[in-house]
């Protein structure tokens, strides 16, 4: 069910995620699902159902030496596009809920100082 202003609480949700790795490297893939809702806050017609989504994420991460890793990963994958739900007006989507940015890359460094 998406509501107005409270975002959708779809009957399922999920998140899984698999690593492997060694000492010095770990690769990391995640899916996320938000499954089917229907919007009460509007007529039938075009998004007032809408149908699951499901969001990939990759990560490569090197640990250079004991205090220092570095990784790139992108979220969104796949570049899925939120569905379309008629009753919000922010982004014609539930903002609350989806993922509105599209693909993303990200590069991290991290220094432990332990």
């Amino acid at each position: 069910m998406i509501t107005g202003g409270n975002g959708s609480y779809t009957h399922w949700r999920s998140n899984a995620t698999v690593r492997v790795g060694s000492e010095r490297w770990t690769g990391t893939w995640g899916v996320q699902y938000v499954g089917k809702a229907d919007d009460i806050n509007t007529n039938t017609g075009p998004g007032s159902k809408v149908s699951g989504v499901f969001y990939h994420n990759a990560q490569f991460q090197y640990r250079v030496t004991a205090a220092i890793d570095v990784a790139i990963g992108v979220d969104n994958l796949f570049d899925k596009d939120a569905p379309y739900v008629a009753s919000w007006t922010d982004a014609n989507t539930d903002t609350m809920t989806y993922d509105l940015l599209g693909r993303r890359w990200y590069l991290r460094a991290s220094w432990n100082l332990q």
